[in-house]
């Protein structure tokens, strides 16, 4: 079957999945005045005729949602193209590419976890069973305990002690120089933890809270996130989290990536925030190229 086709089918599976769980489709723009700002992520910027407006093009479909989250729309989805403003491309990384998101009032990402285990086995009866899914849930697999088994030392260690994450990198090989504990967290992660990956699926989770700045923070560990990865043939394909809704703390967060990018302030996200807060949503994004590519057997989706 032409790839394209295959990629229409799973679209139609995953409308017709969340139509029968009464959720509603949200289409959120992509020309937008501001984004939130987050580490590592750069937008496409165009100019309107006329009023010399700077737009920027979503980077994802969360800005739109969670505006119509905070209008009172409850449980909602969207198919959307976003677009990143990537240094470099590969077969996993195009500046264009369309994700599914959708997010649940009064949830949380071990919920959010449980759908997708369902979305996934409704995709997979459609597409005729052509990918391993396993028939109870899939496994949780903790990177705090991977940091442990691969690094010698677990991940609430490098939390509490920042010290402790140069000494682990340097003696794992890297050049440390001025590298942030982010940036050495990436190397270890990539080249210590990812590589070990199995090709079945599985959710990576307990991240380290300050890598992620929109996920709220676990009440029994605060400085990990509830926040997950699904991984299927080694590859990430959606990420997903129960959402935090202090709009302070997001602020602060943007603050110290305006002072880099000089991008501006997405005030209005922030309300959408702010408006959300005596709730508890949770939610997730889903690459459709990538997971149409496990279905294609190719490397790249164009």
């Amino acid at each position: 079957m032409n790839k394209y086709f295959i990629r229409e089918k799973l679209i139609k599976s995953i409308r017709n999945y969340f139509y029968s769980q009464d959720f509603h489709e949200v289409i959120p723009p992509l020309l937008n005045s501001a984004l939130p700002l987050e580490p590592n992520l750069l937008p496409f910027t165009t100019v309107a005729n006329g009023s010399n407006e700077t737009l920027y093009l979503s980077m994802s479909p969360e800005r739109g949602i969670k505006k119509m989250l905070a209008s009172g729309v409850g449980n909602c989805f969207a198919i959307s193209k976003s677009f990143r403003n990537y240094e470099r491309l590969g077969s996993l990384h195009n500046h264009e590419f369309i994700m599914l998101e959708w997010y649940r009032k009064d949830s949380s990402y071990i919920k959010i976890m449980e759908e997708l285990e369902s979305l996934l086995r409704v995709i997979n009866n459609q597409m005729k069973k052509t990918i391993r899914i396993p028939d109870g849930i899939f496994p949780r697999i903790s990177l705090n305990k991977l940091f442990k088994e691969k690094c010698g030392i677990s991940l609430d260690e490098l939390l509490v002690d920042e010290k402790k994450m140069y000494e682990t990198a340097q003696a794992k090989g890297y050049e440390i120089g001025n590298s942030t504990w982010e940036e050495l967290y990436d190397q270890l992660f990539v080249n210590e933890i990812e590589t070990s990956f199995s090709k079945l699926p599985f959710f990576l989770v307990d991240f380290p809270a300050r890598i992620s700045p929109l996920c709220k923070p676990q009440i029994n560990k605060p400085t990990l996130a509830e926040r997950f990865e699904l991984y299927m043939n080694g590859v990430e394909i959606a990420n997903g989290n129960t959402e935090k809704t202090n709009a302070q703390e997001i602020r602060a967060v943007f603050e110290i990536e305006q002072s880099k990018t000089k991008l501006p302030m997405d005030n209005e996200f922030l309300d959408s925030i702010e408006s959300m807060k005596d709730g508890q949503y949770a939610g997730v994004g889903l690459g459709i190229d990538r997971l149409t590519m496990l279905y294609t057997g190719t490397d790249i989706f164009v």
